[in-house]
């Protein structure tokens, strides 16, 4: 008989995950997880206390998956960085984004790190020096209100020009004026 396989918590997670890629945060269970693994409900007993336990590891996961498209998006100022991160992590993955922000959830997640990458720092940068740091966060808040705008249209499809150029010109169209409107 050939060995049983051990299914971790990270494989449990990832097949959570993929089920999320192609059904939604709400096609997740037990059951669906498992047909995923390819194996019986128990693995995903054996690596989640329950459901619950379950959803919290995925939109743990999702967030820290748009924390690192953050992290790597390369522009000179933080709020343009996290308008187009967010959305680019929204057309290259429409069903995480419906699973954070669109998805209602038992216990929501901590949504300030998403709003601190927006803010942490700016009133030490040159374009927002002369900005108290609530004048800041006001800003983050306000460019973030718009962000969400542009990924609900991308999410719903009625946005498709979502190269990293037509992105762009939405973050110089729509978020730029806000951040000038701030600065002066």
């Amino acid at each position: 008989m050939p060995p049983k396989t051990k299914y971790t918590v990270e494989v449990v997670l990832d097949a959570a995950l993929q089920v999320v890629r192609n059904e939604g945060l709400a096609g997740v269970s037990a059951r669906t997880v498992a047909k995923e693994l390819g194996a019986s409900t128990a693995p995903v007993s054996g690596a989640f206390e329950n459901m619950q336990a379950l959803n919290d590891a995925i939109l743990g996961a999702i967030i820290d998956q748009l924390l690192n498209a953050i992290n790597d998006v390369v522009d000179e100022d933080p709020i343009r960085e996290g308008a187009f991160a967010i959305a680019r992590f929204t057309a290259d993955h429409p069903r995480f984004y419906e699973a954070l922000f669109l998805h209602p959830h038992a216990q929501p997640p901590d949504w300030a790190s998403l709003r601190t990458s927006f803010s942490d720092g700016l009133e030490f940068m040159e374009r927002y020096h002369e900005l108290t740091t609530k004048e800041c966060d006001a800003l983050a808040w306000r460019a973030s209100v718009v962000t969400h705008g542009i990924c609900i249209e991308i999410w719903s499809g009625r946005w498709d020009k979502t190269t990293d150029k037509a992105l762009w010109r939405l973050v110089d169209q729509l978020v730029e004026p806000i951040i000038e409107s701030a600065v002066g």
